[in-house]
């Protein structure tokens, strides 16, 4: 009975040393908290997605914490009600973000395009797009697979017809979808004016784009013969337009035979 005692006894204060020891080298060793870079950290939205170009959003809150970093409008998600509480905190001027939203440049839906193989293969746009491009007619066209679906937060992307589409009034411009897209046909495109798109990507020569889908840009310049403003050019055998000189007077979309260039709005 003693020598159960005298071990029980050793047990417990062996514990209470190591106990003392631990508290000991957790005040010793502990790292300061940064009040600072907590308050900035609850004011951003959590999204984590790296538009504001650092890798997540407690990067961004680290970096302007340490004033590495003084645009405290970087953050897309957040939009104007983040920068306007960071502005506030940092005693700086208030800037209106331009709104933008993030457009599949692309038309290549199931009556427009057709696939030409029975791909097999994990159902994403990324691995589908390692056997050969993908399964469409349009090596450069969207693959319909969802990828952009699945890493879309706000709900704002869904897949129609084998297409992907964005709904811009509940897209945040969070780049996700961009980044994730493999044929890099997401764009952020301005709202704060209208302005023609032209919803393509491919750049095959006119005979080969004509039989990849029936609203490919074949590079027919009439557009670019169209356009009263001087702001439409063929680069890579697709048109460009330069939407900050666009009035969107809806001259190019007129005359263009694939109806490939359109509008988020309605030509004025």
């Amino acid at each position: 009975m003693q020598s159960v005692l005298i071990a029980t006894a050793l047990v417990g204060g062996t514990g209470l040393i190591i106990g003392f020891i631990l508290i000991i080298f957790s005040k010793i060793m502990a790292v300061p908290v940064d009040h600072v870079e907590q308050d900035i950290r609850a004011m951003l939205p959590g999204v984590n997605c790296g538009a504001c170009g650092y890798t997540s959003c407690d990067g961004y809150a680290k970096v302007l914490t340490s004033g590495k970093e003084i645009n405290t409008s970087l953050c897309k998600p957040g939009g104007n009600e983040t920068a306007s509480r960071l502005a506030e905190y940092f005693g700086q001027d208030t800037i209106d973000l331009k709104a933008t939203t993030a457009v599949v440049m692309c038309q290549g839906n199931c009556q427009n395009t057709k696939k030409l193989a029975d791909y097999q293969g994990i159902e994403t746009c990324k691995m589908a797009n390692l056997i050969s491009g993908g399964d469409g007619s349009c090596s450069y066209g969207c693959l319909g697979y969802g990828d952009c679906f699945d890493v879309c937060q706000y709900d704002a992307i869904f897949i129609k017809d084998g297409l992907a589409e964005i709904n811009p009034l509940k897209c945040t411009s969070c780049m996700m979808c961009i980044q994730v897209c493999p044929k890099g046909i997401i764009e952020l495109i301005p709202m704060d004016k209208a302005s023609s798109l032209v919803l393509c990507h491919n750049e095959d020569p006119i005979r080969m784009a004509n039989q990849a889908c029936k609203t490919s840009c074949i590079a027919c310049k009439q557009c670019v013969r169209a356009c009263p403003e001087n702001c439409i050019e063929i680069i890579n055998d697709r048109a460009i337009i330069d939407y900050a000189r666009c009035t969107n007077c809806g001259e190019c979309q007129k005359v263009c035979p694939h109806d490939c260039i359109l509008s988020l709005y309605p030509a004025s």
